[in-house]
């Protein structure tokens, strides 16, 4: 426990002196509700909320899917920065390094995620205090699963620019088909198929149910469904990880 606990603390401090990783995390996301909010303002005046409210609640899960980037890079961050033989050197099992890593992410995605939500509340009142505190759990498990799909990812890889130009896609489409930037519907069922294909769809859709419908059955199953696919993944992960190729990987441009 106490390896672990070191490990945890290892990859937590570097997440947070990350500035990319948070502020991103955090500026980002901000910066985003308040341009989409005051673009499309027009178009909410006649909708039970605002503009506000609505980009407060579709950016940032797609800003928590988007850190998926970070958690590949975190996966291979120790090759990346030359410390990956005093990591494999040291008495630590495969499933304390990934776990570790997991963890720190976890935290740090969702801790800058609820942040958000809570400025975002003072100025938008997207809902109470409680609803807050169980959007804040689907934050959490929203940041479990992208921390673990993202260190599988990462932890194979070799060249990090290539993962990350391949991951920007589908999770660029993810949004568009999940409303991120606008919102839609259909009443063609081929095309009602291909929007009910973003994993974001399905978690707006959940968060705004819970909000104005105070319908927690589907929010609930759908945090279990994240946590249930996040734990495949981090399974994945520990079986697929292998000593040899942790310390390699290629970062252009990084400072040793």
């Amino acid at each position: 426990m106490t390896r672990f606990k070191v490990l945890f603390i290892s990859n937590l401090k570097r997440r947070i002196m990350d500035g990319f990783s948070v502020g991103y995390n955090i500026l980002s996301p901000l910066l985003m509700i308040w341009l989409l909010g005051l673009l499309c303002k027009n178009m909410y005046q006649d909708e039970l909320l605002t503009s506000y409210q609505y980009y407060g609640v579709v950016t940032i899960p797609f800003c928590i899917i988007m850190s998926i980037i970070t958690a590949a890079y975190a996966g291979k961050d120790d090759a990346f920065a030359n410390t990956a033989d005093r990591i494999l050197l040291a008495p630590v099992s495969d499933a304390e390094i990934v776990c570790a890593k997991i963890l720190a992410e976890m935290i740090v995605f969702a801790g800058c995620s609820l942040l958000v939500l809570l400025v975002v509340n003072v100025f938008s009142n997207i809902g109470s205090y409680k609803e807050l505190g169980a959007i804040g759990l689907c934050y959490l498990s929203l940041s479990f699963v992208t921390a673990c799909i993202g260190t599988f990812l990462g932890l194979g890889m070799k060249d990090f620019m290539k993962m990350k130009n391949i991951l920007n896609i589908p999770v660029m489409i993810f949004a568009i088909l999940g409303g991120c930037f606008y919102q839609f519907g259909t009443l063609n069922k081929p095309l009602q198929f291909v929007l009910n294909l973003s994993p974001l769809r399905w978690v707006n859709r959940s968060i705004f149910l819970l909000i104005y419908d105070k319908n927690c059955i589907s929010f609930y199953r759908l945090n279990f469904v994240l946590i249930g696919i996040g734990g495949i993944f981090m399974l994945l992960a520990i079986t697929c990880f292998k000593r040899e190729e942790y310390g390699n990987g290629q970062l252009p441009g990084y400072e040793k």
